[in-house]
């Protein structure tokens, strides 16, 4: 646990995690990105999904300044340990969730902050929220968000995004496929937890199908998606006989 980020388990079986660095736009560091994996990793079986929020005006301006100082002296496999290994191990564990996973999007939500939303199955955002992936501005090659949004957008709107650095707006990122829901600033509480609570309100064996589901059946054919989707809904229905 660290000041930067705070991790509750809420009576509703809801793992809540709140981003807590407002006055810095939230802007993820390693040690955040470590809290949330190692909270994530020892999820409470009981919980039926995850959200994640932030204090204060922004959701998440990006990633805390990873790069070594000027002058340093460093291999590729140096930078790869200490830049890129971390963050697209946090992804991957954001991917891995075995619950539904929420985001609550307010503000900026730019590089690892829009990849965060994006990897969310439902984001839900307020109609004044930005998505941005900035990189380029200053010369990074932003392919560790794009391995995040690859699979979550098509190719037009990654290289969209991507190459003209241009912030668009809640409802453009809803058409791109960014994110999910979008709502009137004054709402975005209470819609996120009218989605929250719905889903709190499912088994455990529901809630976890539903998610192997979408994780599994985008890389499957046709054939393998059936047995799939019948394998699960049969282990998920066969909960309430036991």
């Amino acid at each position: 646990m660290t000041e930067e980020v705070s991790i509750s388990q809420r009576d509703d079986h809801v793992l809540e995690i709140e981003l807590n660095r407002p006055e810095q736009g939230n802007a993820l560091t390693p040690v955040m990105a470590d809290a949330i994996t190692a909270g994530l990793r020892v999820l409470d079986p009981e919980t039926r999904v995850v959200l994640i929020k932030a204090a204060g005006a922004d959701f998440c301006t990006g990633r805390s300044a990873a790069m070594p100082a000027a002058g340093t002296r460093a291999t590729a496999l140096d930078l790869r340990r200490r830049i890129s290994d971390p963050v697209l191990d946090f992804y991957q564990t954001l991917r891995e969730m075995p619950v539904p996973f929420v985001t609550q999007v307010r503000g900026s939500a730019n590089g690892v902050g829009c990849a965060i939303a994006a990897l969310a199955d439902v984001a839900v955002a307020a109609d004044t929220a930005r998505f941005q992936v900035p990189e380029m501005n200053h010369d990074i090659a932003p392919t560790l968000v794009m391995n995040a949004l690859a699979d979550r957008i098509p190719r037009a709107a990654l290289a969209r995004l991507v190459l003209t650095r241009d912030a668009v707006d809640a409802a453009e990122a809803k058409t791109l496929g960014l994110i999910g829901v979008v709502v009137a600033d004054e709402a975005l509480g209470a819609e996120t937890e009218r989605i929250v609570g719905q889903l709190a309100m499912n088994s455990v064996a529901t809630v976890r199908a539903v998610k192997a589901f979408l994780s599994t059946a985008p890389e499957t054919s046709f054939a393998a998606r059936k047995e799939l989707a019948a394998l699960m809904n049969s282990v998920a229905t066969a909960e309430r006989f036991r």
